[in-house]
């Protein structure tokens, strides 16, 4: 049985209105979220409108799957897509995601989701090439679906409990999957203790994200010195209470890639390069403050032709990893 407040509109024009004034949207159109579509959701997912997701204590805040449901539908997902938002906004609402600082802060702070497993490819979340861009339903409306929960639930509204000077673009919705299939590398979702064949979502809070271009480095050790250059300008810097779990998400393409897949590099084996060299900054240099090499979280996916990696530094919280849950 759903519990929200039921509106009458006269029609959809009248609805978008309205939402807007009482700020229920991130100011683009919404897909009105009928009862019928809401349970339709709630049931693809197998999961009953008032089962907790999680909470905001700070917040007094409690999410429901009725509320990620309302706002997967006004996002534009396909009912499918709802056990992927579920995990999202799971992990986006543990404790040491950090949802009031991460979406609170002056500094604008964007949750990106990451998805890996077969779930990909069945609901053709978009891994390879403009993966991070417009285009592609479920990487659009997944995202959008998260940011809606954090502003419609979590109260995130800007001149309310977001407090962003400028925001950023990367808040209206960033969700793309892992290229598991360019290599033999290790998936995020296995590093993180999930087996080959589940599917699970990663959720990642960053300000600061640049890529790292290098069209001359030939040879693994070549293209991690170039990564180096720019994450210790950047720096990596963690506190109390993130702890020894901080993480940077490290999204490598393909023209990197092969340079590290053909001197039969892993993941692992770039880990083992960089760790030693973040804990000694030269002048000028910024620390890379991670409690492990497992801090670094390397995905592949990207499309050809631009030799880049791109690197999301943290803000405020650990990348969380949930898996799916299906009815």
């Amino acid at each position: 049985m759903l519990n929200a407040d039921r509106h009458e509109y006269p029609n959809h024009d009248a609805l978008y209105d309205d939402y807007v004034e009482r700020g229920w949207t991130d100011g683009l159109p919404v897909v009105p979220p009928s009862p019928e579509k809401v349970a339709h959701f709630l049931a693809s997912a197998g999961l009953k409108a008032d089962e907790v997701l999680g909470a905001v204590p700070t917040r007094e805040v409690v999410v429901t799957a009725e509320h990620a449901a309302i706002n997967a539908v006004m996002a534009g997902c396909r009912a499918e897509y709802m056990p992927v938002v579920v995990a999202a906004v799971r992990a986006h609402l543990h404790e040491k995601a950090n949802c009031h600082s991460t979406t609170g802060t002056l500094s604008g702070a964007a949750q990106i989701v990451v998805v890996n497993g077969a779930v990909r490819r069945e609901l053709d979340i978009q891994c390879e090439g403009a993966c991070f861009g417009p285009g592609w339903r479920a990487n659009a409306t997944i995202g959008r679906a998260l940011r809606l929960v954090i502003r419609n639930v979590c109260r995130a509204i800007p001149g309310f409990l977001d407090r962003a000077s400028f925001s950023s673009p990367l808040r209206y919705s960033f969700c793309f999957g892992e290229n598991e299939e360019a290599s033999d590398w290790r998936p995020l979702h296995v590093e993180r203790g999930f087996a080959p064949d589940e599917s699970a979502v990663t959720v990642h809070s960053t300000m600061t994200f640049v890529p790292c271009v290098d069209f001359t480095s030939r040879s693994p050790e070549k293209v991690c010195e170039s990564w180096l250059g720019m994450l210790r300008r950047y720096g990596v810097f963690t506190d109390r209470f993130l702890g020894e779990g901080q993480n940077l998400l490290m999204v490598v393409g393909p023209e990197h890639q092969r340079y590290f897949l053909e001197a039969g590099w892993s993941k692992d084996d770039i880990r083992e390069y960089l760790w030693p060299r973040f804990q000694n900054p030269g002048p000028g240099e910024r620390p890379v403050m991670l409690g492990s090499p497992e801090g670094m979280l390397l995905v592949a996916a990207g499309g050809p032709g631009m030799a880049e990696t791109w690197f999301f530094f943290p803000h405020l919280a650990w990348a969380i990893t949930e898996g799916l849950a299906h009815p």
